[in-house]
């Protein structure tokens, strides 16, 4: 027997405001995934070259410098997602419908829910990584595990089947 896709998920059943915070959650990985992307591809690297240059790498080097610069760009990245999804949210004229639309899209699309399950396994190492590798800091644990999650969005890209994904 063919499975069958799953049919009862209806987010008008639930209420508004746990449809807006499943829509701010999604927005606010969003910022947390982008954050990881620009500040392992961009800022890290920029930071270390500046350091360097400046003969200022930290005592950890530049695992350290780089987890750090990492961690502070997904915090400015996930604030900024979540003051946009918030100024979103507000500006909906039908804030229940819109959620709702939102949410039931998000819980449908099978290739978002893959660059999100990515994302997630990637963090985990990422964040077991930066344990081992770099001296201990909320920062830097940080950007251990938004850069985990950068490389393993690039996986998912890079091993998607089709355009969907």
């Amino acid at each position: 027997m063919a499975a069958e896709k799953e049919t009862d998920f209806d987010p008008s059943l639930d209420s508004v405001a746990l449809n807006a915070a499943r829509v701010m959650n999604h927005v606010l990985q969003k910022g947390y995934q982008m954050g990881g992307v620009v500040g392992t591809l961009l800022v890290a690297p920029a930071t270390l070259l500046r350091l360097s240059r400046a003969g200022r790498l930290p005592r950890g080097g530049a695992l350290t410098a780089a987890a750090g610069a990492v961690g502070k760009t997904v915090l400015v990245t996930t604030a900024l997602a979540g003051a946009l999804g918030a100024a979103r949210l507000a500006s909906l004229e039908d804030v229940k419908a819109g959620v709702e639309d939102r949410v039931y899209r998000l819980h449908y699309n099978q290739g978002q829910n893959r660059a999100d399950r990515f994302a997630l396994a990637g963090s985990a190492v990422g964040v077991a990584a930066a344990a081992l590798l770099v001296p201990m800091s909320p920062t830097a644990l940080l950007g251990g595990g938004a850069a985990g999650a950068a490389a393993a969005l690039l996986a998912h890209v890079g091993t998607a089947k089709d355009k969907d994904e």
